[in-house]
C-alpha cells in the first residue's frame, strides 16, 4: 500500500464536555453512538477510582457546542473502574461494570433493571440487525456471554477459539443479522469470528503494525492502528471469502480494503451511519467526520494501488482511450484525468467498474462497487435531462390530440349521461312522492293518537279530582270522629264527678266504678293519640299527593305544548313539501328546454360538418381549375373549422352549466331526502313521546294505588309499634323493679360480710395481744397477721395500678415501654387500645406478666416514671405504697433492676409537670 497516497482528513466538528477541563483527572474508556445522533462516553476518575456516564448531543449548526442530555458518576468499584456503555432502544441504555450489567432509562433519569453475572466485563456490544442481543466479553477469559434484550438474561455462552493463554477481548463489536463478532485482543489482534465462536479470518498490518482500536457498521470494520492515526475500512465479506489470514503487507490482503486515511490523534473509534465518530482518551475531545471524509475518491486511493499495477493503469488508460497523454503513470493521475474528462465523479464511477471487469480486474472492481455501493443513494438515473424533456414534449402533444379527439365522444356521451339523469330524476321524484304520502299517513296515525292521549289525559284529572274528594271526605270522617271522643270524654269527666259525690255512701261500688272508667279512659285516650297519629300522616300524604297532582298538570301542559309544536311542524313540513314539488317540476321544465335546445345544436353541427365536407369535395374537384379560388375556398374552411372549434368550446361550456344545474339538483334532492329523514326523526321522536305520556299515565295511577296501600300499611305499622312498645314499658319497669330487690338484697348481705370481717379482725387483733401463751400460738398468729398484710397491700396495689393508669397517657406509655424494651408486638397493642381507652392499664399488665413490677416490689416502675419525668405521680403514688411494704417481704418478692436510678436533676414544681401533662394529652 502506497503510504505517499494517504491523505489526512479533518473533522468536521469538535466538541468537548465541561467534565474534561484543564488539568481534569477524567479519562474516557468507552463510547456509543445512538441513532438520534447522540453519543455516549464513559470513563473513570484516576484518583477517586469513581465511573462516569454522559450523553451529549453535538450542535449540527455549531461546530464545537455539544448538549449534554444525561449525566450519571457510579460509586468506586472494587475490582475494576472500567465501564462499557451501548445504546439499546430511543430513550434507553446498557451499561457494564465489573459482574453487574444494568439498563437505564435515560430520559427518566432511572435505572429499570440490574443484574449480575459469573466474571467480570471486560468489553460489550450490541446487535443492531436482527434479534438484538447484548454480547459481553469476559476479563482474561476466551468467552463471551450472550444478554437478552430487554430482559438482561443469559442466554449462552460464546467460546472464542484460537486465543492465546491469558489474551482475551478488549473491545468488541456485532456485525449484521448473522451476529458476526469482530474482536480486538489485548495482544493487539483483530479476529473475526462466527456466531458459534469459530475463527473466520484475522488480520495483520503492513510492519505487523497492531490494533489500538476497532468500529464496526453492517458489512465494514474500521481500523485505526497502533500509531492512533492511520486507519483502514476492510469489506468483511470479502475477507471472509479470501481465507483465514489476511495481511495488508500482501497484494491480496488489499483486495478487502474500501479506505485508508490519516486522521488527527485520537484512541476510540465508532461509525453509525457513514459518520465516524473519534475521541481522545485523555482530553475527552470528540470529532465527527463526515460521509465524504470517510468514502471519498482520495481514500480510495491507497485500496487501489494495492490491486492495480502500472501495467494494468496502462491498460485501464487504453481502455478510455486517453492514451496520448503521456503522464499517466499511476492509478492517481488515471483517475484524475477520468475525472476531469467526466467519465466518473466522486459519486459515479461505474464506467470504471465496466473497464475493470471487461480488463478481468476483479480486485479492484471488488473495490470499486463496494465503494459505490457506499455512493448508490447519490447516484443519478441513467436518463439524461435532455431525453426527459423529449419524452415530455411527446407526451404532451399526444395528450392534445387525444383531447381533440375525445371532445366529440364527450359530447355524445354528455347526452347520453344527460338522458340517464333525466330519467333517473324522474324516478326519485316518483319515490318522493311516494314517500310524502306515507309521511301523511303517519301523521293523521299520530293524530289520531294524539286525540285519543288527550281524551287519557281527560279522565286521568277526572280520577285525581275523585281522589281529591275521597280525601276530603276521610278528613272529614277523622275531625267528625275526634269530636264525638272528645265529647265522650267530656261525659265520662261529668259522670266521674258525680261518681265522687256519691262515694260516701257506695265505697265498694265506688271502687269498681273508678276501675271501670281508668280502662275506658285509657281506651279513649289509646284511640285520641291513634286518631291524631293517622291525621298527622294523612295530611302528610295529602300533601305528597297534591305535588305529585302538581307535577302531572306540568307534564299535561309540557305535553300540550309540544303537541302544539308538531303540529305547526306538520304544517310546515307539509307547505315546504309543495314548495319543493313545485321548484322540482320547474327545474324539470327547464332541463327538457335545455335538452332540447342542445339536441338542435348538435344537429346543426352535424349539418355544418356534413356541407364542409361536400365543400371540401367540391373544391377538390375544381382545384385544378381554380388555385385562387381554392385559397379561398381552404380559408372558408379554416373560418368554419374555427367557428366550429368555437362551438364545440359553447357545448362545452353548456355541458358544463348543465352538469352544474344537474350537481344543483342532486343537491337539492339529498335536502329534501334529509329534510323527509328529519321528519322521520320527529314522527319517531313524537311516538316515543307518546308512548312516554302513556307509561306516566299507567305510572301514575300505579303510584297512587301504592300510595294508599302505602297509607292502610302504615296505619297497621304504627298500630303494630305502640303495641310493642307498650310491652317493652311493662317489661322494663318489671325488671326495674327486680333489680331494686336485688340490689338491696345484695348491699344488705354486703353489710353482713363487712361487718363479720371486722368481728374477725377484732378478734385476731386481740388473739395477737395474747401471743406469749404457747409458741405454735404464735405461729399461727404471725401467718393471719401476714395474710391480712398481704390483703391490705393488694387492696393497695389495685388502687396505685388505678391511680398510675389514669396519669399515663399514650406518649408516656410508649416511653416507658421503649424503656423497658418491649416487643413491637406490645407497642402495636398500646396504639390499638389507645383508640378505645386509655393505654396505662394494659401497659402495667404487661410488666406484670413479664414480671417487672408485683405487689411487694414497683421500683422498676419508679425508676421509668422518674426518667420520663413523671416525678409528682412517683412522689405522691408509688414512694408511699413501696415504703408501706415490710422490708422482708421487698427482699422475698424482689424483682431484676432492669433500669438504673436517674440522676438528680433540678426539680420541677408540680403546677410545670401539670402543664407538661395537659400538653401532651392535648396532643
Amino acid at each position: 500500500m502506497d503510504s505517499a497516497m494517504m491523505t489526512t482528513r479533518t473533522p468536521v466538528q469538535c466538541a468537548r464536555t465541561q467534565r474534561f477541563t484543564t488539568g481534569s483527572d477524567w479519562r474516557v474508556w468507552d463510547m456509543a453512538l445512538g441513532a438520534d445522533g447522540s453519543v455516549a462516553l464513559s470513563g473513570y476518575h484516576e484518583e477517586t477510582d469513581r465511573t462516569f456516564i454522559d450523553l451529549l448531543f453535538i450542535d449540527p449548526d455549531c461546530t464545537d457546542k455539544c448538549r449534554i442530555i444525561f449525566s450519571k458518576e457510579f460509586e468506586e468499584s472494587p475490582n475494576s473502574r472500567t465501564r462499557y456503555v451501548s445504546y439499546i432502544s430511543s430513550g434507553q441504555i446498557v451499561t457494564c461494570c465489573d459482574d453487574t450489567i444494568e439498563l437505564i432509562n435515560y430520559n427518566q433519569q432511572s435505572t429499570i433493571l440490574s443484574r449480575t453475572f459469573s466474571g467480570r466485563a471486560a468489553s460489550m456490544a450490541v446487535s443492531e440487525e436482527g434479534d438484538q442481543h447484548i454480547f459481553v466479553g469476559l476479563y482474561r477469559s476466551n468467552k463471551v456471554i450472550v444478554f437478552s434484550s430487554p430482559g438482561l438474561t443469559e442466554l449462552k455462552t460464546i467460546t472464542l477459539t484460537g486465543l492465546e493463554d491469558g489474551d482475551y477481548v478488549c473491545e468488541l463489536g456485532v456485525m449484521g443479522a448473522a451476529h458476526t463478532l469482530c474482536v480486538r485482543t489485548t495482544g493487539y489482534n483483530t479476529l473475526v469470528y462466527n456466531i458459534n465462536g469459530d475463527v473466520q479470518t484475522e488480520l495483520t498490518a503492513m510492519n505487523n503494525t497492531l490494533a489500538y482500536s476497532i468500529a464496526v457498521s453492517s458489512e465494514l470494520m474500521m481500523v485505526l492502528w497502533a500509531d492512533c492515526t492511520l486507519i483502514t475500512a476492510h469489506h468483511i465479506p470479502s475477507i471472509i471469502e479470501g481465507g483465514r489470514h489476511s495481511s495488508l503487507a500482501d497484494r491480496d490482503g488489499g483486495r478487502h480494503i474500501v479506505a485508508c486515511f490519516k486522521i488527527n490523534l485520537s484512541y476510540i473509534i465508532r461509525i453509525k451511519d457513514n459518520r465516524l465518530i473519534t475521541v481522545h482518551q485523555d482530553t475527552g475531545e470528540v470529532k465527527v467526520y463526515g460521509k465524504e471524509d470517510i468514502f471519498s475518491l482520495p481514500t480510495l486511493l491507497p485500496a487501489l494501488s494495492s490491486t492495480i499495477t502500472g501495467t494494468e493503469v496502462t491498460k485501464l488508460a487504453n481502455y478510455f482511450d486517453i492514451t496520448s497523454d503521456q503522464s499517466i503513470t499511476d492509478i492517481r493521475t488515471l483517475v484524475q484525468r477520468l475525472t476531469d474528462v467526466g467519465i466518473i465523479t466522486p459519486q459515479n464511477i461505474v464506467q470504471l467498474i465496466r473497464a475493470c471487469k471487461d480488463l478481468n480486474l476483479q480486485d479492484a472492481a471488488r473495490i470499486l462497487s463496494i465503494y459505490q455501493s457506499e455512493h448508490k443513494h447519490d447516484v443519478q438515473d441513467g436518463v439524461s435531462y435532455s431525453e426527459k424533456e423529449l419524452r415530455k414534449k411527446l407526451l404532451l402533444l399526444e395528450e392534445e390530440n387525444q383531447r381533440n379527439v375525445d371532445t366529440i365522444s364527450s359530447l355524445e356521451m354528455g347526452k347520453k349521461t344527460l338522458e340517464e339523469s333525466r330519467a333517473s330524476l324522474e324516478k326519485e321524484l316518483e319515490t318522493t312522492n311516494q314517500s310524502l304520502q306515507e309521511s301523511k299517513k303517519t301523521q293523521t296515525s299520530l293524530r289520531e293518537k294524539l286525540t285519543t292521549t288527550e281524551q287519557t289525559l281527560i279522565k286521568s284529572e277526572e280520577t285525581q279530582a275523585n281522589l281529591r274528594e275521597e280525601l276530603h271526605a276521610l278528613n272529614r270522617r277523622l275531625t267528625q270522629e275526634l269530636q264525638q271522643t272528645r265529647g265522650m270524654l267530656e261525659k265520662t269527666t261529668n259522670s266521674h264527678h258525680q261518681a265522687e259525690l256519691k262515694s260516701a255512701q257506695e265505697t265498694k261500688a265506688l271502687k269498681e266504678v273508678l276501675q271501670q272508667t281508668r280502662q275506658v279512659l285509657e281506651r279513649k285516650e289509646k284511640t285520641i293519640t291513634s286518631l291524631e297519629g293517622n291525621r298527622a300522616s294523612l295530611e302528610k300524604e295529602l300533601e305528597t299527593t297534591n305535588q305529585a297532582l302538581q307535577e302531572s298538570e306540568k307534564i299535561q301542559t309540557s305535553l300540550r305544548e309540544k303537541l302544539t309544536t308538531t303540529k305547526q311542524s306538520l304544517v310546515g313540513s307539509e307547505e315546504t313539501q309543495a314548495n319543493l314539488r313545485e321548484e322540482l317540476h320547474a327545474q324539470n321544465g327547464r332541463l327538457t328546454q335545455e335538452m332540447g335546445q342542445t339536441r338542435e345544436e348538435l344537429d346543426q353541427t352535424r349539418e355544418t360538418l356534413e356541407k364542409t365536407t361536400d365543400n371540401l369535395h367540391q373544391a377538390e374537384l375544381k382545384s385544378a381549375q381554380e388555385s385562387k379560388a381554392l385559397e379561398e375556398v381552404l380559408q372558408q374552411t379554416k373560418q368554419a373549422l374555427e367557428e366550429k372549434k368555437k362551438t364545440i368550446t359553447s357545448l362545452e361550456m353548456r355541458e358544463k352549466s348543465l352538469e352544474g344545474s344537474r350537481y344543483s339538483l342532486e343537491k337539492e334532492l339529498e335536502n329534501t331526502n334529509q329534510s323527509l329523514q328529519e321528519l322521520k326523526k320527529t314522527q319517531t321522536s313524537l311516538r316515543e313521546k307518546l308512548n312516554a305520556t302513556e307509561q306516566s299515565l299507567t305510572e301514575s295511577e300505579e303510584t297512587q294505588a301504592n300510595l294508599r296501600e302505602d297509607l292502610h300499611a302504615q296505619n297497621r305499622g304504627l298500630t303494630q309499634d305502640l303495641d310493642q312498645t307498650r310491652e317493652t314499658l311493662k317489661k322494663t319497669t318489671s325488671n326495674l323493679h327486680q333489680a331494686e330487690l336485688k340490689s338491696a338484697q345484695e348491699s344488705k348481705a354486703l353489710k353482713e360480710v363487712l361487718q363479720q370481717t371486722q368481728q374477725s379482725l377484732e378478734e385476731k387483733e386481740k388473739a395477737i395481744t395474747e401471743s406469749d401463751v404457747v409458741q405454735d400460738s404464735k405461729d399461727d398468729d404471725n401467718g393471719d397477721h401476714s395474710a391480712i398484710q398481704e390483703s391490705t397491700l393488694a387492696a393497695g396495689f389495685g388502687r396505685l395500678l388505678v391511680t398510675v393508669d389514669e396519669d399515663l397517657t399514650l406518649d408516656s406509655s410508649l416511653k416507658v415501654a421503649m424503656l423497658f424494651q418491649l416487643p413491637p408486638s406490645n407497642i402495636d397493642l398500646l396504639r390499638r387500645i389507645s383508640l378505645v381507652e386509655t393505654p396505662g392499664g394494659q401497659l402495667l399488665d404487661i410488666l406484670k406478666e413479664r414480671d417487672i413490677i408485683n405487689m411487694y416490689d414497683v421500683t422498676n416502675l419508679q425508676k421509668a416514671l422518674m426518667g420520663i419525668r413523671l416525678k409528682r405521680t412517683n412522689e405522691t403514688v408509688l414512694v408511699p405504697y413501696q415504703e408501706s411494704v415490710s422490708k422482708h417481704l421487698f427482699e422475698e418478692h424482689r424483682t431484676a433492676e432492669l433500669l438504673p436510678w436517674p440522676e438528680e436533676e433540678e426539680e420541677q414544681t408540680i403546677e410545670e409537670e401539670k402543664q407538661e401533662d395537659s400538653h401532651t394529652e392535648g396532643l
